[in-house]
Formats: structure tokens, sequence, C-alpha cells
């Protein structure tokens, strides 16, 4: 697994927010605001992001949260859980027992998580396949890109030598594949520590990683 959005009940005492973006008319009217997204640090140097959710009957009654659960719980995404439900529900645990956020979930919210009524509005699923090593990979890459063929999404584009993309701008569902040690090592994935493990950087380096994005128009 490696990103997941969703909108979950959980009260709270106080609105979550990162700031808000307001757009004011020529005479300084309010035209719209919105709430910016607060950023939650885990232990290994990697963000969830969460705030109030505002189109509620409600206020202060449900969140939204974004980010990579894996990445944030374990340092790295090279392998983890693929189960969507305990990813959410064990999310929700962690950051309501975060004091500053003041999460306040009540016993229905609890029942809510674990019965799996939430709104998943992005959802990223992985799956990891081994050639030989990096070059093998990324040969592979090369090859799909000029033989490659989806339904509904055409030939894949090939993007910096390591990343194919099908669909990439797709309101709906998109595919990527990539070199996993390609990945880890490009500035800003935050993933330093596995450059430290040679049996994980071996281990990325023979993983051709797959991934499918399932955004909300094809999650309603």
């Amino acid at each position: 697994m490696d990103w997941l959005t969703f909108l979950a009940p959980c009260a709270h005492a106080h609105a979550i927010d990162g700031g808000q973006v307001l757009s004011l008319a020529p005479g300084g009217e309010l035209q719209w605001m919105s709430r910016k997204r607060a950023s939650v640090r885990g232990s290994f140097d990697t963000c969830l992001t969460i705030r109030t959710a505002t189109h509620t009957p409600d206020p202060l009654t449900h969140v939204e949260i974004s980010g990579n659960p894996v990445k944030f719980f374990q340092g790295h995404n090279l392998w983890g859980s693929d189960d969507v439900h305990a990813l959410v529900v064990h999310t929700l645990d962690h950051l309501s027992g975060l004091g500053d956020l003041g999460l306040l979930p009540t016993a229905e919210d609890r029942a809510a998580w674990l019965s799996g009524d939430v709104r998943l509005t992005r959802v990223d699923q992985t799956q990891s396949y081994h050639l030989g090593n990096l070059s093998d990979v990324l040969a592979w890459l090369r090859a799909a890109e000029q033989t490659a063929h989806l339904s509904h999404r055409g030939r894949g584009q090939l993007v910096k030598g390591s990343t194919l993309y099908f669909g990439q701008h797709s309101r709906r569902w998109s595919l990527k594949l990539y070199a996993k040690g390609q990945e880890i090592r490009d500035k800003g994935h935050r993933q330093e520590m596995i450059l430290d493990l040679p049996h994980a950087l071996a281990w990325a380096d023979r993983t051709l990683r797959a991934e499918l994005v399932l955004r909300s128009m094809e999650l309603r």
C-alpha cells in the first residue's frame, strides 16, 4: 500500500487545519475559503496530513486524512501491509492519541471505523515483481514503453527513464510501473535509512513496482 486519502467520523474539540486559503472580491468581500491540511510528523520524519472536513451536516464531526501510512509507521514502503481497513483504523487510533490534535472519537466513531464506515477518496495499491537487478528493471520498462498497451489508456509514457505511466492525468484511475531501486535514491523520497541497509537496497534494486492509483470518481 502506498497512499490513502479518506474521510472518517471523528469528533474533535477544535477546527484542525494548517492555515486557510481564501479569495476576496475586488471590493474585499470574501468569495470562498478553504482549510489547508495540517501536517503530523511521525517518528521517521515522514508526515500525514489532517484537516476538519467541512462538507458535513454538523461541524467538528469528521476529519480528512491523507498520506502514506506504511511509510509513516515504519519509515519506508519497500514492503508493508496492503490491508486498507487495518491501516485506516490504525492511523485513526494513532492520531487520536496525539493530544495536540484534539481528536475525541466517540464510541460510535470507533464502531464506524471498525465496520469500515469511512469514505475513501484515493487509494494507491502496489505490487512488487522481482527481476535480476536494477539494469534488468530499467530495460523492462524501456521495452514495455514500446510494446505495452492498456485498454482505455493506450501506450504508456516513460518519464526520466525509470517510471512508465498509463493514464497519468486520468480523474478515475492510472497505473504506473517503476524501478523501486531508482526511486529510493531520488531526492525527496525520504527513505535515506534504506540506503544504509545493503540487503534492503539489493531487494529494491531488483524490484519492478506496479502502482494502481484509484481516485474519487472511480471509488464512488
